[in-house]
């Protein structure tokens, strides 16, 4: 999972948490996980953890952009230091593990910051059929 997210030392810093979890701002990468998923894990908060799968352009179209106060909540220098991510729903589903594509996950992975990122386009969907439950 290392070509995913970066495992060198050091937590990933969201300055506005995740949705649900405001005050959830230090994450580690916890489990490497099987394919393309990983799982993020709260410090401040041990019961926030988000399962994240990269971002995949042949099946969503290109990545979101950043607006300019985003680039500076993550200290992105160009588009080339931002993975984009989606995070992962195994329950909302009994067939599908469900992808929220309303609210992405943009990282920089150089300086280990991150964003989840609210978007507003009404044809984007919370729970996209990622991928078949696992048997």
């Amino acid at each position: 999972m290392s070509d995913i997210m970066p495992r060198n030392s050091g937590a990933f810093y969201f300055p506005q948490g995740m949705i649900g979890f405001g005050g959830a701002h230090e994450f580690g990468l916890i489990y490497e996980g099987v394919g393309k998923i990983a799982c993020l894990q709260s410090i401040d908060h041990p019961e926030a953890a988000f399962l994240l799968t990269p971002w995949d352009e042949s099946r969503l179209g290109p990545q979101p952009e950043l607006n300019r106060e985003q680039i500076q909540c993550i200290d992105a220098e160009d588009a080339e230091s931002v993975l984009w991510m989606l995070v992962l729903n195994p329950f909302a589903d009994k067939q599908w593990v469900t992808a929220n594509l309303k609210a992405p996950v943009a990282v920089n992975t150089e300086k280990r910051i991150g964003l989840q990122c609210i978007r507003s386009e009404p044809e984007l969907d919370l729970r996209f059929h990622w991928m078949p439950q696992p048997a």
